[in-house]
């Protein structure tokens, strides 16, 4: 192993930048909807057992000579394990599903946006997008092979295993049910706005879940 940064490690890093920016977001908006210092109390435990967010520093800064490797890994985890605790002790309290769907979704449309401006595209075709949404939405370290894309004419079928992101939601009180409607919010969101005519949709199998993405 070694403290090495690759393009690869960035591309984990900003991962988990859009987890924890998606996190505050939500922190930022119960508060403003309903009371910060109610709200600060509730998620106050998980930031002391996950980790604070990462305040956008640059991954050199947080990695300081460290491992990389299990350093990603373990923020990895922190940050989905993090928004998973926040989503269940917010909606235990406000039961406001409403809200939390309108940040997912606000936040993929924000994200594509830029992704267009970015590469000075009106639109991406299919693969080009794909690329687009595996830059962003967070999954495992690679060499975890939880997922794979299986390409077909005007279509591409992602393939996950359960594990991929259940396992830090099985830890809340959130149903799995919401947390793959949250998900699969923020990938036709995202999908959509990086090409109008391309549709997402998710579907189940017995120990995978796979993400479809085929242009309309």
């Amino acid at each position: 192993m070694s403290a090495f940064l690759g393009p690869i490690h960035m591309w984990l890093y900003n991962q988990i930048q859009i987890v924890e920016a998606r996190e505050a977001k939500i922190v930022a908006k119960f508060s403003q909807k309903y009371s910060t210092e109610i709200v600060n109390d509730l998620i106050e435990p998980y930031r002391q057992q996950y980790g604070e967010l990462k305040a956008d520093k640059p991954l050199t800064e947080l990695i300081a000579g460290n491992d990389i490797h299990p350093w990603l890994e373990a923020a990895i985890s922190s940050a989905q394990s993090r928004e998973a605790a926040v989503v269940s002790v917010l909606l235990d309290k406000y039961n406001d599903q409403e809200l939390l769907f309108t940040i997912y979704e606000e936040q993929a449309k924000e994200l594509a946006q830029k992704a267009k401006k970015r590469d000075k595209v009106k639109e991406f075709d299919l693969n080009e997008a794909f690329e687009i949404i595996n830059e962003h939405f967070v999954e495992r370290m690679p060499c975890d092979r939880l997922s794979g894309a299986v390409k077909e004419e005007n279509k591409l079928i992602w393939k996950h295993q359960n594990q991929l992101h259940q396992e830090f939601w099985q830890q809340t009180e959130v149903e799995l049910e919401l947390m793959h409607q949250l998900y699969a919010k923020w990938l036709s969101v995202f999908a959509e706005n990086l090409n109008s005519s391309l549709v997402h949709k998710r579907e189940f199998e017995s120990n995978y879940y796979n993400d479809i993405f085929y242009v309309n």
